[in-house]
């Protein structure tokens, strides 16, 4: 079953990405296109906007009818939550639920290789209407595809970690709440 962050993310994505397709893969066989091209179902803006609407069955609904998301046209997947750009060769790029704020401090203190962070920009898009920040990392070309995987691996890595601490166990409750930033 698809959750609905991963929806949003990949709303998210194939709306930030230039080329990004997504292929999404419905519970009773059928198909439909997300891209920029004539041949596709729906634009990416589109789909960005009726994951974004709440009343909309494409997102209050999504458990019932999507089955999976496959990325696709530029946009191919790393590992984890990292995507990269297939005509970009430095650019990673992945999703946040963090402030923009808190998610330059976790950067500027980033423990991954220093050459290859040293030589990489951190562009940060927040999304208002998805509520989420959009992260890519662009990456000088003197570097191989395994050194800028592992930077991004590494930031994304810092990233759940960021999140995870953000989260308190309320003990006579047991619930999961976020922290006031």
């Amino acid at each position: 079953m698809i959750d609905k962050d991963d929806v949003i993310s990949a709303a998210a994505l194939a709306h930030c990405v230039p080329g990004a397709e997504l292929l999404l893969r419905r519970t009773d066989g059928g198909r439909i296109t997300v891209a920029g091209h004539s041949r596709a179902d729906l634009s990416p803006c589109t789909f960005r906007h009726l994951v974004a609407e709440g009343p909309c069955p494409i997102a209050t609904e999504v458990d019932t009818w999507l089955g999976g998301i496959v990325p696709g046209g530029a946009l191919d997947h790393v590992v984890a939550g990292v995507y990269r750009s297939r005509y970009r060769r430095g650019e990673r790029w992945f999703v946040a639920s963090l402030a923009p704020g808190r998610l330059r401090k976790l950067f500027s203190d980033l423990d991954c290789d220093a050459q290859v962070a040293d030589e990489t920009t951190v562009t940060l898009t927040a999304d208002l209407e998805l509520g989420v920040v959009i992260v890519k990392l662009e990456v000088e070309s003197g570097f191989s595809e395994e050194q800028v995987d592992r930077l991004a691996l590494c930031a994304y890595a810092n990233y759940l970690a960021e999140f995870a601490a953000s989260e308190t166990v309320h003990p006579s409750t047991d619930q999961i709440s976020k922290r006031e930033e």
